[in-house]
This record gives structure tokens, C-alpha cells and sequence, in this order.
């Protein structure tokens, strides 16, 4: 009987193990479950705390980068975007092959859309391809304002050469466009002014704004010519209509006298234009071009300008 009683005794406690390793196994595996299921979850979570610091990293880098292209234009203008790149991955690249690609790699490059560019300045570079770089950076540059400072244009011994695309009035209203597209009259009678007044305060910007409040802008097509015979001498300039002839021509020019001249279809421009004629050399003629540094680089013979010149006016003092 005793030994009945110890083997159930014995039995009893095997079942009483078995169950007691059943449940720790148990824990243990719905721990290691919840740990693991814990740490998926942490990873879950960091993964998408990631996700977010990647996401505030790209915009920190888009708004810096945006912030960039203020500092990078400096007080005097100076700029470089060659280090911007674009982190707005949104915008794609323009398959508009109406524009030129320069402003469709540009745009693509900083964040931007071929709209930002006025379609006049789009068609100023592919007329004019050495404006590029006034083109490319107009979204940037378009609302600073310049002390302009033209004392070293050497205006004090000879006619300085201004372009209506220089960043230092360029980009600035000129009638329903701007002076780099529609200002070659002011930006012609600035130069002859600074030169003959010795005034470096006449510069492009000024005589624009001079030509608009007396009258003398003519939207949609740029200036009137009486810009230059009368708006001349409102300025202290004395101007008179001289003949086309290369003897006249010769005469003023030795004389020290300026001549703006417009001009029609040619070398010079594809529609209308004011350039100046500033001295006769080796039997030639010097051109400030307020449009091209190379056509103003060159001397010119009459023959090949004679055609293109329609009015000319003489400026003295």
C-alpha cells in the first residue's frame, strides 16, 4: 500500500514539472514574441522617424539651397549658381525644344520652370546667344537694385560703351518691357551724354527713366527718335540731323562729334535699332553697339553699313 501511495506521489510531481516547464516555455516564447514584435516595431518607428529627418533634411537643403542663391549674389551683384544643384526633384526637365536649352538645363538644375523666363528674354537669347548669362540669371537678379558707378568707363577721354544688358539696369522696366530689350535709344544718348557732359551721373538707367517721364518711350516698339533731337537737348546736348554720306559722316567724327544713328535690318538688328558712331580710324568706322561687345569691337567700313542707316544726328556741346 505504501509503495502504491509513493509511486502516485512520484507520478504527481512528474506531471508537476512537466506542466511547470510547459508554462515557463510558454513565457519565453511570448516574451521573445513581444520583444521581437517590440523591436520590429522600434525599427518601425526609427525607420519612419528616418524617413522624416530625411524628408526635413531635403527641405532643409532645398530652403538653404533657395536661401543660397541670395547670399551667393553678393552686394555688388556678383554671381555664381555653379554649386547649386537641384533638390527639387518635383520639377522635371523641360522637353520644350522651343527654348533653348540653357534656360531648360538652368531651370532644371535650380528647382525652376522655363516660366519663370519672360518669353521676350527667351527670344533675346536665341537671337543674341552672348546674352546667356543676363538670360539665365534673371529670376534671381531681377528685383535687386545696383549703386550704379560707371566712373571706370573711361567716359572721361572716349564714348563708353554701356549694354542695354548689363545686370546694372538691364532687368528694369522699360515701357511694357525692359532696358536689356527695348532700351537701345537711352542706352545710346547715356553713353554720348557721359562722354560730351563729362556727367557719369546720366547712366542707361537714369536716361530710361528720363525718356519715360518726358514722353519719349514708345511701348511695343522701344523709343520715339525724338529721344535723341529733343530729349538731346533737354539733357544739355546740341544735335542735328546730318546727311548719310561718308563725307559727313568723316567730318563729325573728327571733329569729336558723336552720332547716334538708327538702324534697320542688318548686321545690327532684326528690326530697329539706335547704335552710336563714335570715331573714324585707319578709314573706318568705330560702333558702340549697345547690343553686341563684338560689333563694337570691330571697325566698320562705311560701304558696309550704308544701307543700314536711316536717321543720324550729330551730338556736340
Amino acid at each position: 500500500m505504501k509503495k502504491r501511495k509513493r509511486t502516485m506521489m512520484m507520478f504527481a510531481m512528474i506531471v508537476l514539472v512537466i506542466v511547470v516547464i510547459g508554462s515557463i516555455t510558454a513565457a519565453a516564447i511570448s516574451f521573445g514574441s513581444y520583444a521581437k514584435s517590440s523591436a520590429d516595431s522600434a525599427n518601425i518607428y526609427n525607420e519612419t522617424n528616418n524617413n522624416e529627418d530625411d524628408s526635413d533634411e531635403s527641405k532643409t537643403i532645398t530652403d538653404t539651397s533657395t536661401s543660397e542663391l541670395a547670399e551667393i549674389t553678393d552686394r555688388e551683384g556678383n554671381t555664381d549658381f555653379s554649386e547649386i544643384q537641384n533638390y527639387n526633384n518635383s520639377v522635371p526637365f523641360s522637353d520644350d525644344e522651343t527654348i533653348p536649352y540653357a534656360i531648360r538645363e538652368f531651370a532644371f538644375r535650380h528647382g525652376l520652370t522655363t516660366e519663370h523666363w519672360p518669353q521676350s528674354l527667351i527670344d533675346m537669347l536665341i537671337k543674341y546667344p552672348q546674352t546667356e548669362e543676363f538670360v539665365l540669371n534673371y529670376p534671381f537678379l531681377k528685383n535687386m537694385t545696383y549703386d550704379i558707378d560707371i566712373t571706370d568707363s573711361g567716359y572721361e577721354y572716349e564714348v563708353p560703351l554701356f549694354l542695354q544688358w548689363d545686370k546694372r539696369w538691364g532687368y528694369t522696366t522699360y515701357g511694357d518691357d525692359m532696358i536689356a530689350n527695348a532700351g537701345c535709344g537711352p542706352t545710346c544718348l547715356s553713353m554720348v551724354c557721359t562722354y560730351l557732359l563729362q556727367d557719369p551721373s546720366l547712366d542707361p538707367k537714369t536716361v530710361a527713366e528720363f525718356s519715360m517721364d518726358y514722353g519719349y518711350c514708345c511701348p511695343g516698339f522701344g523709343s520715339y527718335w525724338s529721344l535723341i533731337y529733343e530729349g538731346g537737348e533737354i539733357l544739355g546736348l546740341n544735335v542735328e540731323p546730318i546727311y548719310n554720306d561718308e563725307e559727313s559722316i568723316v567730318s563729325e567724327l573728327e571733329a569729336g562729334n558723336p552720332i547716334i544713328c538708327l538702324v534697320g535690318p542688318g548686321d545690327f538688328t532684326y528690326g530697329g535699332h539706335f547704335i552710336v558712331l563714335t570715331d573714324y580710324i585707319d578709314g573706318k568706322i568705330k560702333i558702340n553697339d549697345p547690343n553686341s561687345i563684338e560689333n563694337s569691337e570691330k571697325l566698320w567700313d562705311y560701304s558696309d553699313i550704308e544701307y543700314q542707316l536711316d536717321e543720324l544726328y550729330a551730338c556736340s556741346v
